[in-house]
């Protein structure tokens, strides 16, 4: 946890939508520019220990028309940076080292997936795939991706009690959010407030463990607010340095799933 906020030099490029990550001791941003920008693909590396920017090759031209973060979903794999579009599949990875891109490569383990979404954790990339279409999710599974070969392993599918949860009242299944942390998978809604987030655990041994539980931040303040929802992998420790820096509070919530 780091608990304190540090001015930066602004970077070169206008961005009003770009994919943002951390890699080792540098922040990637690519891609999201503003219209009057000369390079929609621009990367930019900012070095937290030289507190200094440096372009690099940008992103691949097949991903013009959906370099931003509404179009592309990102998962940091501790050395690489693995960049895949939404709804294709079509993905790249980027060295911070080589400051060179990679690809690409297709996740696609069905080909009936319409919406996915990718993440890492627990020296895991994972993918998660929506079958159907937008008025008939029929399924939502799970894959562990091999890193090197960007070969799917399948390793659960949720039950299609829980695949209603996700359902939007306007638009269907359109699209999901989803953040991993540890062994666990959260899912939620994401062209709305999420009154219930699906969970997943992936259980030592090979099992999985489904289950649903409502989301406390959906009935706190205005509706039309933005909320963002994550998680991370936080120990005692880490409380105890962020309450014994500043006079800090925070509160506990117990949810019952």
């Amino acid at each position: 946890m780091n608990l304190t906020w540090h001015h930066v030099e602004a970077q070169h490029v206008w961005r009003t939508d770009p994919i943002v990550a951390h890699i080792g001791g540098s922040i990637v941003i690519a891609g999201g520019t503003c219209d009057f920008e000369d390079d929609p693909l621009a990367v930019e590396i900012y070095n937290t220990e030289s507190n200094t920017w440096e372009a690099c090759e940008s992103m691949p031209a097949i991903l013009k028309d959906s370099a931003a973060s509404t179009w592309l979903s990102i998962a940091t794999t501790g050395d690489k940076l693995v960049v895949a579009e939404k709804f294709t599949g079509v993905s790249y990875c980027f060295d911070p080292k080589t400051k060179k891109w990679i690809g690409p490569y297709e996740l696609r383990p069905d080909p009936r997936i319409f919406h996915s979404i990718i993440g890492f954790s627990n020296n895991r990339l994972i993918l998660v795939g929506m079958i159907g279409d937008v008025e008939n999710v029929t399924r939502l599974k799970i894959w562990k991706v091999d890193t090197e070969s960007f070969e799917c392993e399948e390793m659960a599918e949720m039950p299609l009690e829980l695949i209603k949860k996700l359902k939007s009242d306007t638009f269907g299944v359109s699209s999901i959010s989803v953040c991993l942390g540890g062994d666990y998978v959260y899912m939620s809604k994401s062209s709305e407030m999420a009154e219930e987030i699906v969970g997943c655990e992936f259980i030592n041994g090979g099992g999985v463990r489904w289950w649903s539980m409502i989301n406390e931040a959906a009935g706190d303040g205005i509706r039309s607010e933005r909320v963002v929802f994550t998680c991370s992998v936080i120990g005692l420790s880490d409380l105890q340095r962020a309450m014994s820096l500043e006079n800090r509070k925070f509160a506990v919530k117990v949810v019952k799933i």
